[in-house]
């Protein structure tokens, strides 16, 4: 499949060989990787993302190839399993994860690629493994682009939002003191980097392109339903669900038909029975809990009038992308780098973290006033930076 006329790449200058590291074959990560890839392809560079098994996606560009070569998994695989199976399967993906680098270092040794891009570190294997590609490819550009600048706690009963062993930092530490440039999405994720981590290579902000691999056909506007909220995506902890749920009966006080959707894979940092516990006695709330196919997430966005992210922290959200791209307002807290998504009163409402009362306020104006919805959603989707756009920064930012 191609999105463009064979002739049209053909005319692109002569670009160098790029290769983006993408260890799961799903997920916001890997989606990104693709659509980057797919704009560094048509830009005129020969792109190669390698990766885990049975991707969900495929490239649209002829000079933009995935290698599913990686011997990983896809992120929400084994879900709801009970927890001796997930520890004893956290040893076995250790393996994996360590024989996924031994690969990735032999195919960059024989195809010797002038840029390597990763979007995530979170072991101490990735550290080292990023220091031994510095090590026997020193004239290749090594980037990293920043979608988290510091690792996130995953596991069940380990305190706090951010990973604090010293073997893991120390790794990590040594993977981007190696770095030639670094590439994040705002303000906030470009001081945290440079805050947590010794590195002296430069860090450029770009922007986050939109998220039109989801549409295919018109969306109708905000103004087309009834009073629906949705929060959509990964479900974990700091992503505030529980101030959602907080919040949940002031709307309903003031909007007696409204609906919340709670759609997303549990990670096992959340607990299921807890979560269901916690909706279930809400009136208008659907708990839908699973990774939903590409295909199918069109239709969760369609039927909501707005999209709510309370998260009590985060770096940037590619949720926030997707519901501007499928032209939905969003209601977020003003944490990290989603005011720089979000422009208040313009795309969407702002309200303080660990607020139930404020977040009650803003969903309550969107769910009773449907034109305000529709302008706000169409003036996000107009707001979205191209994949084009994306890549062309992303190229003059790197040595």
């Amino acid at each position: 499949m191609t999105s463009e006329p064979a002739g049209v790449c053909a005319q692109q200058p002569s670009g160098r060989r790029v290769v983006l590291v993408e260890f799961p074959p799903s997920g916001g990560l890997f989606q990104f990787a693709v659509q980057l890839g797919e704009a560094l392809a048509r830009a005129g560079d020969q792109v190669e993302i390698v990766t885990g098994p049975a991707p969900e996606l495929s490239s649209r560009e002829p000079d933009c190839r995935l290698r599913s070569i990686l011997p990983t998994w896809h992120p929400t695989a084994g879900a709801g399993a009970p927890e001796w199976w997930r520890r004893l399967r956290r040893l076995v993906r250790g393996g994996q994860h360590t024989t996924a680098w031994v690969v990735l270092l032999a195919y960059l040794l024989w195809t010797r690629p002038d840029i390597v891009v990763w979007s995530s570190w979170r072991f101490s294997v990735d550290g080292w493994g990023v220091h031994l590609v510095r090590r026997v490819l020193p004239k290749a550009v090594l980037a990293l682009v920043a979608h988290e600048p510091r690792p996130l706690v995953e596991q069940p009963g380990q305190i706090g939002l951010y990973k604090t062993s010293k073997a893991t930092h120390r790794a990590l530490a040594r993977a981007h003191a190696d770095l030639d440039v670094a590439f994040v999405f705002g303000e906030s994720a470009k001081r945290a980097l440079a805050e947590t981590w010794p590195i002296a290579a430069p860090i450029r902000v770009i922007p986050h392109g939109d998220e039109r691999i989801f549409v295919s056909t018109d969306v109708p506007g905000a103004d087309s339903t009834g009073p629906v909220a949705l929060s959509f995506g990964t479900i974990r902890k700091y992503k505030g669900i529980d101030t959602l749920c907080d919040a949940w009966p002031m709307v309903r006080a003031r909007v007696p038909k409204a609906e919340l959707y709670i759609v997303g894979s549990l990670l096992a940092d959340q607990n299921e029975s807890v979560l269901r516990a916690q909706t279930a006695p809400l009136p208008g709330v659907h708990l839908h809990i699973g990774y939903v196919p590409i295909d199918d997430v069109p239709q969760y966005f369609v039927r909501a009038r707005c999209v709510v992210l309370p998260y009590k922290h985060s770096s940037q959200s590619g949720v926030a992308h997707l519901a501007h791209t499928l032209r939905r307002p969003v209601v977020a807290t003003n944490v990290g780098d989603i005011p720089s998504v979000v422009s208040h009163e313009v795309t969407g409402l702002l309200v303080d973290p660990d607020n139930p009362a404020s977040l009650a306020h803003a969903l309550i104006r969107l769910l009773t006033d449907s034109a305000t919805a529709r302008e706000m959603g169409d003036s996000g989707e107009r707001a979205l930076a191209s994949w084009d756009s994306v890549a062309s920064q992303l190229r003059s930012g790197l040595p």
